[in-house]
C-alpha cells in the first residue's frame, strides 16, 4: 500500500509543479505592473543563436533560436540597454521571425524598468492571452487523468485478478498492459509527427559544423560525472529573411559513447556541404534534414515485449 501512494504522490507532483510555476509567474507579473515606465527605442533586431543546456545531470547543450531584441532607454539621466522582451520565459525556436518583425530597428517603444535596479526591464509586461485559462485547463485536465488512471488501474487490476492464474499477479499484469496501451500511444503519435514533417516546405541550407561533441553527464546513480560523446551537426537556412540554426538531421534520438570514433557524423555532413532542409511552415526556427519514418518501428517492439512478459506472468 505504501508503494501505490508514492505512486499516487509522484503523479501529483506534475500538476503541483505547473501549479507553482503559475504561482510564481502570477507574483512577477504583478511585481512588473507596479513598474515605472521611460521612453525608448530597438537598436538591435535580428535572430540570434544561443546554446541551450539539454538537461539537468546533463552538460549537453543545443542550439535554438532566439529574437535578438536590445533597446535604449534613459533613467535619472544614465542610458540603460536592455534586451528582454517580456515578463515571460523564452525557451527558444519560438515566435522568431514574428517578435523581428514586431520590433524592427529604430522603433519607439515604451520600457517598464525595476525601480531598484533600472537594468532590469521589459517592454512587454502583460501575460498572453488566455495563458492564465490555458494553465486552468491543463491542471485540471492532468487531474482528471490521473483520476482516471487511480481509479481505472484498479479496475483493471480487479478484472485480472479473475482472469490470472495467481491474482497475486494481477497488478504487475494490468500494469503492463496499462505501459503497453500507453506506450503505444506515443508512439504513433511520434509515427505521426514525423510523417508530418516529411511534409514540411524544404529550404536549401549549407552545413556550418560537422564533428563530434564532447561533454559530462552524471552517472544514473549520481555517484560521479562521465565525458560522453555524441555527433554534432549544425547546420543553418534562411526563411523569409530571417536566418536560422538547426541541429536535428533525423527523427531517431541522439546517441551517445564514451567512444568519439563510434558517433562520427555521416560523411555527407562534412562542412560546407549543400543541404535541404524541412522546416514547420508555422514555426521555421523548427527543422529537420532527414524526416523518416522508417527506424521509428523498431518502437514497437518496446509494448509487444512488455505484453508479452505481462502473459507470461499471467499465464
Amino acid at each position: 500500500m505504501d508503494g501505490i501512494w508514492f505512486v499516487y504522490l509522484v503523479l501529483a507532483a506534475f500538476p503541483g509543479l505547473i501549479i507553482f510555476a503559475a504561482i510564481y509567474k502570477y507574483i512577477e507579473v504583478s511585481e512588473a505592473a507596479r513598474w515605472p515606465s521611460a521612453p525608448g527605442q530597438v537598436v538591435v533586431s535580428k535572430s540570434e543563436t544561443r546554446h541551450v543546456k539539454t538537461g539537468v545531470n546533463s552538460g549537453d547543450t543545443e542550439p535554438r533560436n532566439f529574437a535578438k531584441i536590445v533597446y535604449e532607454y534613459t533613467v535619472a539621466g544614465r542610458k540603460h540597454r536592455c534586451e528582454r522582451v517580456s515578463i515571460g520565459e523564452n525557451l527558444g525556436n519560438f515566435e522568431v521571425a514574428e517578435t523581428i518583425a514586431r520590433y524592427p530597428v529604430g522603433k519607439p517603444v515604451t520600457v517598464y524598468y525595476k525601480p531598484t535596479d533600472p537594468s532590469t526591464a521589459v517592454i512587454e509586461r502583460d501575460v498572453p492571452p488566455g495563458l492564465w485559462k490555458g494553465v486552468t485547463y491543463l491542471v485540471l485536465g492532468m487531474i482528471a487523468v490521473i483520476v482516471g488512471f487511480i481509479v481505472g488501474f484498479r479496475q483493471i487490476g480487479e478484472f485480472f485478478g479473475s482472469v490470472v492464474r495467481d491474482p497475486r499477479e494481477a497488478p504487475f499484469v494490468a500494469a503492463c498492459v496499462g505501459f503497453a496501451l500507453v506506450a503505444a500511444l506515443v508512439i504513433y503519435a511520434i509515427q505521426r509527427h514525423v510523417a508530418r514533417m516529411a511534409q514540411w516546405p524544404t529550404v536549401p541550407g549549407r552545413i556550418d559544423f560537422s564533428g563530434v561533441r564532447e561533454f559530462e553527464e552524471l552517472d544514473d546513480d549520481g555517484s560521479r560525472w562521465r565525458t560522453r560523446h555524441r555527433a554534432d551537426v549544425r547546420y543553418s537556412y534562411e526563411v523569409a529573411g530571417v536566418r536560422y540554426t538547426g541541429d536535428k538531421t533525423g527523427t531517431t534520438a541522439r546517441v551517445t559513447s564514451n567512444i568519439p570514433a563510434l558517433v562520427k557524423p555521416a560523411a555527407r555532413y562534412a562542412p560546407g556541404a549543400a543541404v535541404e532542409i524541412h522546416y514547420h511552415s508555422e514555426n521555421p526556427a523548427e527543422s529537420i534534414l532527414r524526416p523518416r519514418t522508417g527506424p521509428l518501428w523498431l518502437l514497437w517492439l518496446i509494448p509487444i515485449a512488455v505484453l508479452a512478459l505481462g502473459y507470461a506472468v499471467g499465464r
